[in-house]
């Protein structure tokens, strides 16, 4: 794929960014208390099955009450949106299983926060179960303290009756007597009933211990990581396609041939102005061969070839001198003679003035077996067009970064002027963007 670089640069800063994101992120621990709820006192199996004995959705909703995560708060020295925002209840999906987490930066802090989260439920629990038989035992006790005072009642009035001495009512002391009888038997039942009571039945507890159910909370690292390295790919991948789809530049483009282009050959170029610049000459000595001996090429005369740049934004602005001078300099070691024919553009365009540069290239054709004519980029001068009319053959200069469209648009203008186009040079190792 030509944009497999944009992939991968989006690829590595998804990861890079993962990275960060989770190096800034706080360690937070889990404890989570698993807690069997215990059927007791008035408590029946809901509706639904699932092998319930008791309501635990209803329960796990009075774990997050306010009043008893207030209490969970003030015993860890939190505040309530604190404790509310670390702790979770959830109901088992079966069973009598309700579990509560708590959340905290290390795992001792963790552990004491489920520790007493799940301590005070039960404790709430508890106490809301076993309210009835609390309050049963309450009368009860309230109606025992009463018979002992009847039954102390009775003794007096016993005693009073009996000082009396041969004054004393038998059948009053039979009463008395029978009465306190009766009242004592009462108070022995209602005792029995009352130790028959137990206001402190077990309604839960912990199944699984907090300190032995400890988890690093949130995503790994790792995972986080591999997240943002596939999200990276993922995105590269859509501007890889969005940069194909708008993308017009020679060196992305599929089959140019069929829009008439014809990549004749790939040239290094070297700036003329750099004298230090080497040049390999082999590829320009086969580019001089070419352009001497196409097809249709006279054997007694040489050939006159006009290089003309397409643009001067991707094309060094010296395009068409730097590769005329290296097709000259491969001359010397080839076997192709070439030479240079230099237009002089600032002179009057009159009738003479083109048939002086007329005979002017046709005796340096005749000397040599390549002309070469060097022209200003189409976009600077139009006097590149001019000259199509006086060569053989018309070639034009590109770059990898040229635009489909203005090679087209050129290909086109050549055309209209009758001359032989549609031959292209592709300049390499351009290193920077000509503006």
């Amino acid at each position: 794929m030509r944009q497999w670089f944009v992939i991968a640069l989006a690829a590595v800063i998804g990861m890079l960014a993962a990275m960060v994101y989770s190096s800034s992120q706080p360690v937070v621990y889990e404890a989570r208390s698993t807690l069997l709820l215990i059927a007791a006192g008035d408590e029946y199996a809901p509706g639904g099955g699932r092998e319930r004995t008791l309501d635990v959705d209803t329960w796990s909703t009075v774990a997050r009450s306010t009043e008893l995560l207030s209490e969970v708060a003030n015993e860890l020295e939190l505040s309530l949106p604190d404790v509310r925002r670390r702790s979770t209840a959830t109901a088992s999906p079966t069973g009598d299983v309700l579990i509560l987490t708590f959340e905290a930066g290390d795992e001792a802090n963790a552990v004491i926060g489920a520790d007493v989260y799940s301590s005070k439920f039960l404790q709430a629990r508890q106490t809301t179960v076993n309210a009835v038989n609390v309050e049963a035992r309450r009368q009860l006790e309230q109606l025992a303290a009463d018979i002992v005072g009847q039954i102390d009642g009775f003794a007096e009035a016993i005693d009073a009756e009996e000082r009396l001495g041969e004054a004393a009512s038998d059948s009053r002391l039979t009463v008395l007597i029978n009465a306190q009888q009766r009242a004592t038997e009462r108070l022995s039942d209602v005792e029995s009933e009352i130790a028959q009571i137990d206001i402190d039945e077990v309604t839960g507890r912990v199944l699984i211990d907090p300190s032995t159910a400890v988890d690093r909370a949130g995503l790994g690292r790792s995972l986080i990581v591999l997240s943002g390295l596939l999200f990276g790919l993922l995105l590269g991948i859509v501007i890889a396609l969005l940069r194909d789809r708008y993308d017009d530049r020679y060196g992305s483009a599929v089959a140019p041939e069929q829009a008439g282009i014809r990549e004749l050959a790939r040239v290094a170029y070297a700036d003329p102005l750099q004298r230090t610049t080497r040049v390999d000459l082999r590829a320009y000595e086969r580019l001089a061969t070419k352009l001497a001996l196409a097809p249709g090429a006279e054997t007694s005369v040489g050939r006159s070839v006009l290089l003309l740049p397409v643009e001067s934004r991707t094309v060094p602005p010296y395009a068409s001198v730097g590769v005329a001078s290296a097709l000259e300099a491969s001359g010397s070691t080839g076997t192709v003679s070439v030479g240079v024919w230099s237009y002089g553009g600032d002179e009057e365009r009159s009738g003479a003035h083109w048939d002086a540069a007329r005979r002017a290239l046709d005796q340096l054709v005749s000397s040599v077996d390549l002309a070469v004519v060097p022209a200003e980029p189409m976009d600077v001068s139009s006097a590149g067009l001019s000259l199509c009319g006086l060569v053989d053959r018309v070639v034009l200069l590109i770059s990898d970064n040229t635009p489909v469209a203005l090679i087209e648009e050129a290909l086109d203008d050549v055309n209209s002027v009758a001359a032989s186009g549609g031959d292209i040079i592709v300049l390499t190792s351009v290193r920077r963007r000509y503006r």
